[in-house]
């Protein structure tokens, strides 16, 4: 009988629900939602499934190993008494990263340094050489969660951050969060019934996250390498066979348009596109995001608009104005949805929204908003969930 294994995924805050049904489509087992993120059940199969095909995932950790502990040196031992050396060989690399809550530690730094020398000296009595320390790219990550007396070690099976998807060549000033953008096209209700359209479009990243759910391409699948990779348990076989379960589409009946009117950002844009080798699918263009229109209606409009945080706007509000006017008077007919964190400019956009809801886009909290341009069937360009707070 298989043995199912705890992990946890991780993600923004208010993407948990998302998440947890993503991995429950996935088969994994006994989910349940934690704070930011999701504790699941399954096997080895379950956590490079996840890692590949989760598209609201940040990381994926195995835990390996829970324990109590009263002091220093108890924790030291029960650190020093797990087998590392199934997964790091002793050439390799590792850091250790800690988060600690109201324990004996006055840091997570020294909880992290004292796991650190358990782990090592390990490899000193047992090979007579201590593997090295790579804060950057190790081949190891472990990662210690303290709480009071209790400590849980988990191996972070994604490396990178599963954001980090590898179809990025170049990345907008003020980009959007590949896991964000995901989760606005989930919550926005589109399932690829009709055209997509990011008239704002920067780096490209709506539209390739779009584009990708749109033919099943995984979320993992321009990566080249996952944390899982470098593990002397790695199982190629297994992680060939997983890849294979992707049911990726070689066309959909409806098209991606994005526009800008910066030429820089559309040098971004079309370099993202071709690295995601999506040109056959997304079409780019300079314009002024006012005079922008849909090819077909119904159409799904979805933008990341300045906040004036990292990308200056001379007058933010007038610029929000001017998003609704254009709205209003260019996609009759159609749903838009937009994200920012200006709550004050959202207010100049002159539409009563049918969806508002919290995000956060890395650290910036922000308002993801839609909008019905018209009234009648939704149903061709998919329904949205109800107004969140």
């Amino acid at each position: 009988m298989k043995k199912n294994e705890y992990f946890v995924a991780k993600t923004f805050a208010g993407l948990e629900n998302l998440l947890a049904q993503e991995l429950i489509n996935l088969g994994a087992e006994n989910c349940q939602v934690v704070n930011r993120g999701v504790s699941f059940e399954g096997g080895m199969d379950m956590m490079y499934r996840a890692n590949y095909f989760c598209r609201t995932a940040l990381r994926i950790l195995w835990r390996v190993k829970t324990f109590k502990f009263t002091n220093n040196r108890q924790f030291y031992e029960q650190i020093f008494e797990f087998p590392a050396e199934k997964y790091l060989d002793k050439n390799g690399t590792l850091a250790v990263h800690a988060t600690n809550v109201d324990s004996i530690f006055n840091t997570p730094l020294f909880a992290s340094v004292l796991a650190k020398d358990a782990i090592c000296d390990r490899f000193r009595d047992m090979y007579e050489v201590r593997p090295s320390v790579d804060k950057d790219n190790p081949d190891v990550m472990f990662q210690l969660h303290i709480y009071r007396d209790e400590a849980q070690l988990f191996l972070d099976s994604s490396g990178e951050s599963l954001h980090k998807r590898g179809y990025k060549v170049r990345n907008h000033p003020a980009p959007i969060n590949e896991v964000v953008a995901a989760a606005m096209i989930m919550l926005s209700g589109w399932h690829g019934e009709c055209d997509f359209i990011d008239p704002m479009c920067g780096g490209a990243t709506l539209l390739i996250e779009a584009a990708m759910q749109a033919l099943q391409i995984p979320a993992g699948f321009y990566r080249k390498h996952f944390g899982f990779t470098f593990w002397k348990n790695f199982d190629a076989r297994l992680w060939t066979n997983i890849k294979k379960e992707a049911d990726i589409q070689d066309d959909v009946d409806v098209n991606f348009y994005g526009s800008d009117i910066n030429p820089h950002f559309l040098d971004y844009a079309r370099a993202n596109v071709a690295k995601a080798r999506l040109q056959d699918f997304i079409s780019l263009d300079k314009k002024d995001m006012r005079k922008s229109s849909p090819q077909r209606i119904p159409s799904l409009v979805m933008m990341n608009p300045p906040y004036g945080e990292r990308l200056e706007v001379d007058n933010i509000d007038e610029l929000y104005g001017s998003i609704g006017d254009a709205l209003k008077q260019n996609y009759a007919g159609c749903r838009a949805f937009m994200i920012s964190s200006d709550m004050q400019a959202l207010k100049h956009v002159g539409l009563r929204p049918s969806l508002k809801t919290t995000l956060f886009n890395g650290p910036l909290e922000c308002r993801f908003m839609g909008y019905d341009l018209f009234a009648g069937d939704h149903e061709r360009c998919g329904k949205h969930k109800k107004e969140q707070e």
